[in-house]
Order: structure tokens, then C-alpha cells, then sequence
């Protein structure tokens, strides 16, 4: 049997179908989103704009098909934020619990050593989604704290907790 090949780049807009395809998916799951029913990608356009050289969006890729993106996003639009970005990450379901998630984040933590700099990551995830708890956790990054009752998401409250990593440096 051969290995697959996994491979990370910048998302292109051809790759938006997909990316909101994998978002839907977690839509559908109920633990992950903020949204109660799905998206396209025109209810995205302004999303999809903000990323930059600095705030990326990238896709990984198994043997050349997109199973899953990584976002990182303007944490708070004030320039006292730049150092610090919001982080995202959606692995299509067939393809959870491949090492995708971990392989995106040690991807990310390589970009900001080599080019990003930022200072600061933050995730926000839902209380009941513990795999993205445990991945977060697994991969460096520490609980910080907890919004409670924050989001309506379905007619009903949830909490969001706060993880967090620190890097040495940040952009001078």
C-alpha cells in the first residue's frame, strides 16, 4: 500500500467551494460553528477577503484533494492586536483522526517561526467539541479561560473556552 501525500499551500478561490463544504459538514455536526445552517460561499465573500500574506488561509491536501484548512485570522481589528491571530481549523470527517489537524498546526507554528512572527494564537472552541479541545491541547496550546453561556447557536446557549499559545517573538 502506498503513503498518502499530504501536502499544505494557500488556498486559492477555487478552493472555496470546499472549504465552506468542510465548514457545512461542522455545521451539520453541531458542535463546532457558530452557524445553525448552512453556508455558501457568497454568504462568505467578505471572510474570504480578509486573508493576506500575514493572515493566511491555507489547505491541506491528501494525494492532491483538499481535506481540511487552516485560518489565521485578525484576532481584533485595532492595531494594539497585530501580533496576535485567531486561529481555525476544519478537517473534512472522513478524514479525522489522520494526523491533519496536527500536521496544520505544526505547520502554522513553523510559518510564524520563519516569516509570521506573531506573538500570540488564540482558539475558540465550544465546549463540547473535545477533539479540537484535546488537538489544541496535544499541540502546545493552553486553556485560558471560558466564556460561559456566550453563544446562542440552535436556539440554545453554549460556552466558548479560550486556548491559547505564546511565542517568543513577535513582528518588531
Amino acid at each position: 500500500m502506498e503513503k498518502a501525500i499530504m501536502s499544505i499551500r494557500r488556498a486559492h478561490a477555487s478552493d472555496w467551494e470546499t472549504i465552506i463544504n468542510i465548514f457545512n459538514e461542522a455545521v451539520a455536526a453541531g458542535i463546532a460553528t457558530d452557524e445553525s445552517s448552512p453556508i455558501t460561499v457568497a454568504d462568505r465573500a467578505e471572510w474570504f477577503a480578509q486573508f493576506d500574506d500575514w493572515h493566511p488561509l491555507w489547505v491541506i491536501t491528501v494525494d492532491g484533494v483538499v481535506r481540511g484548512w487552516c485560518a489565521l485570522e485578525y484576532f481584533y481589528p485595532n492595531p494594539a492586536y497585530a501580533d496576535t491571530a485567531e486561529i481555525a481549523i476544519y478537517i473534512q470527517q472522513q478524514a479525522h483522526r489522520q494526523g491533519l489537524g496536527r500536521r496544520l498546526l505544526a505547520f502554522v507554528d513553523q510559518q510564524i517561526k520563519d516569516r509570521l512572527h506573531f506573538r500570540t494564537v488564540v482558539a475558540y472552541i465550544y465546549e463540547r467539541n473535545r477533539p479540537s479541545q484535546a488537538l489544541f491541547k496535544q499541540n502546545g496550546f493552553s486553556y485560558w479561560g471560558r466564556l460561559p453561556a456566550i453563544a446562542k447557536v440552535a436556539g440554545e446557549y453554549r460556552e466558548l473556552k479560550i486556548y491559547g499559545k505564546n511565542y517568543p517573538s513577535g513582528r518588531a
